[in-house]
């Protein structure tokens, strides 16, 4: 059986920001800011290229939360912590066993961790005791982050700091002893409609102890 490692997963993602920018562009002739771009355009993208990378994978898009786990050996998340009519954006799970292996939470334009935030305590809380039987190895938010002024790629490098500033915290404060945050920084680019940007992902994964 081929072996698809965390971090090949982690830049085939990369990789599908960076096509789906590609297509924007094109369909638009270069003309709008990245930030009128769908999210769906990104999931979609980010999508095609984790199911090409992965073929020993099945690679599903809007799965319900509740559902995230092994089916033969967990049991119902409580309702008071996970609502179970949630859904994460993509799940990857191995193909013979069809047992979850990594969630993907997909967000556009991303000034602030803020806006992720809760995505990130989701997928901690799918990694943790919240959902017995859980399979997750670990889990990420995709994301890109955009500036439009003449300055947007200190705007962004600025940016890039305080997301490290703030992730520091989260350690602290949301990860526990089992699990780790990360944040894996793409290149600065800029468009040719004057508007700069980078490709980023903030990844949760288990730590053994």
């Amino acid at each position: 059986m081929i072996r698809v490692t965390k971090q090949q997963l982690l830049r085939a993602a990369l990789e599908g920001l960076n096509v789906a920018e590609k297509k924007f562009s094109a369909l638009t002739a270069n003309t709008l800011h990245l930030s009128r771009a769908p999210e769906y355009l990104l999931t979609v993208n980010i999508a095609e290229k984790l199911g090409k990378s992965a073929p020993n994978h099945l690679t599903w898009l809007e799965y319900q939360i509740s559902q995230a786990r092994s089916t033969t050996r967990g049991r119902q998340p409580r309702p008071e912590v996970c609502n179970p009519r949630g859904r994460c954006d993509i799940l990857m799970c191995w193909a013979a066993s069809k047992e979850p292996r990594a969630a993907f939470e997909i967000k556009r334009d991303v000034q602030s961790l803020n806006k992720v935030k809760q995505d990130v305590e989701r997928i901690l809380y799918l990694m943790g005791d919240g959902v017995e039987g859980n399979t997750l190895q670990f889990g990420a938010v995709l994301f890109n982050t955009m500036a439009e002024s003449a300055h947007g790629k200190q705007v962004i490098k600025n940016r890039m700091a305080q997301f490290h500033k703030n992730l520091e915290t989260w350690r602290t404060t949301m990860c526990g002893k089992n699990r780790r945050l990360s944040i894996i920084s793409g290149s600065i680019k800029k468009r040719a409609a004057g508007d700069f940007w980078a490709p980023m992902a903030l990844v949760a994964e288990r730590v053994r102890l």
